[in-house]
């Protein structure tokens, strides 16, 4: 994995600068960023759900890295769940 061979820093901070870049860059003019933009967002998502899931079974003792693990992916997905529609009504004013 690169992840490890960059270092769990670095690899963070890459993540947290693409995760920010892809909503900055689909304010360019309509149309002509967006395929970059999805896929810088999907890399990013993907790769910091794997890169955070690793980090999360590290942390925990071996009898319960199952359940934290588990419990990431689930905060992860609840995350993707109720994030938009959460941030619906505050873009949309309502």
């Amino acid at each position: 994995m690169a992840a490890a061979q960059l270092g769990r820093p670095r690899s963070l901070a890459i993540l947290l600068a693409t995760g920010a870049l892809a909503p900055l860059t689909a304010l360019c003019p309509p149309g002509r960023l967006l395929l970059p933009v999805a896929m810088l967002a999907v890399f990013t998502t993907s790769a910091g759900q794997a890169t955070l899931a690793v980090l999360a079974g590290q942390s925990a003792p071996a009898s319960q890295r199952p359940t934290a693990i588990g419990l990431f992916n689930l905060g992860y997905q609840l995350g993707g769940a109720f994030g938009p529609a959460i941030a619906a009504p505050v873009v949309l004013g309502g």
